[in-house]
């Protein structure tokens, strides 16, 4: 992998904090722009007809309640989503059908609410119409532009995969006899960067970290991702020399330089690389006993 592409991926990893907000940015000027054209056009054919008693604001209060219904469901949507991934296709495509009919619902309760605040605000009474019509033909159109969100984000997110490496094991080693028991991690991972495919050895992992779904491997000198809990990894990829220390963090005890621990119980475990990690003291006994056997 060439260092501009390294430099560029990185670049993602270190400001992963910062994407939601960036996603949140980007959809709201995308939902402000597109619905004030949409209240401007709603608002020049009422204005048409001589006997229009709708005002200026209204068109623009009907689309900006939406658009802030919308926004409010985004992060919701994609946790639900996300709980969504590795289910069989038809566990997968109902998943989805619930979670949209929930989203349709809820986007109408809260776009109804803030009109109804508002008309109530300048005392006029706001009609919603025939409730199961309106249901309906709120729900058409809420499925699609669910449809269009999801679609965006599974886009994105194979991008975000590509882009910063996701690994994956090239074959499992060996198959467990327990069908309980989670299969050996293979030293030998896949990781889709770009255009390119390379292999990472779980020898040059030094630390491990969750994050949601994946996990992020991390070496001397970059971080891939990996489709995995950490739970799966405690267990599969022991025989490397990892021993948890913490809900979110694993170390190989090759890569210890020394650790320090608190009155509390909690700990600090400084990385040969100078990388210090929490250590949780519901592992600390754990984690002693795992360096205790190493050291045999």
């Amino acid at each position: 992998m060439g260092e501009r592409d390294e430099r560029f991926s990185q670049l993602i990893r270190d400001s992963e904090r910062y994407h939601r907000f960036i996603v949140l940015g980007v959809v709201t000027l995308y939902l402000f722009i597109n619905n004030t054209i949409n209240a401007a056009s709603t608002w020049t054919e009422h204005s048409r007809h001589s006997d229009n008693t709708t005002q200026l604001w209204e068109p623009y209060l009907w689309e900006y309640s939406s658009a802030v219904g919308t926004l409010i469901l985004i992060f919701p949507v994609i946790f639900f989503v996300k709980k969504l991934s590795g289910t069989a296709p038809k566990i997968w495509l109902l998943g989805h059908f619930v979670i949209a009919t929930l989203f349709s619902l809820a986007h109408v309760g809260i776009m109804v609410a803030i009109r109804e605040v508002t008309y109530f605000g300048v005392s006029r009474d706001y009609n919603f119409g025939p409730i199961i019509s309106e249901l309906f033909y709120e729900y058409r159109k809420d499925v699609w532009g669910y449809v269009t969100l999801i679609s965006l984000y599974y886009l994105l997110s194979f991008a975000y995969r590509r882009l910063t490496g996701e690994a994956s094991p090239v074959v499992y080693d060996q198959v467990p006899n327990d069908p309980n028991q989670s299969p050996t991690l293979p030293e030998n991972l896949l990781v889709k960067k770009l255009n390119r495919e390379f292999l990472v050895k779980m020898s040059d992992v030094h630390w491990v970290e969750s994050s949601g779904n994946y996990i992020n491997l991390h070496t001397q000198s970059a971080v891939y991702p990996l489709r995995y809990t950490m739970k799966a990894f405690e267990s599969s990829a022991s025989e490397y020399g990892f021993v948890r220390v913490h809900r979110s963090y694993a170390v190989k005890s090759g890569e210890i330089d020394n650790i320090q621990y608190q009155d509390s119980g909690d700990g600090e475990v400084t990385l040969k690389s100078g990388t210090r990690l929490a250590v949780s003291r519901r592992y600390k006994e754990q984690f002693k006993a795992k360096l205790s056997t190493v050291a045999q």
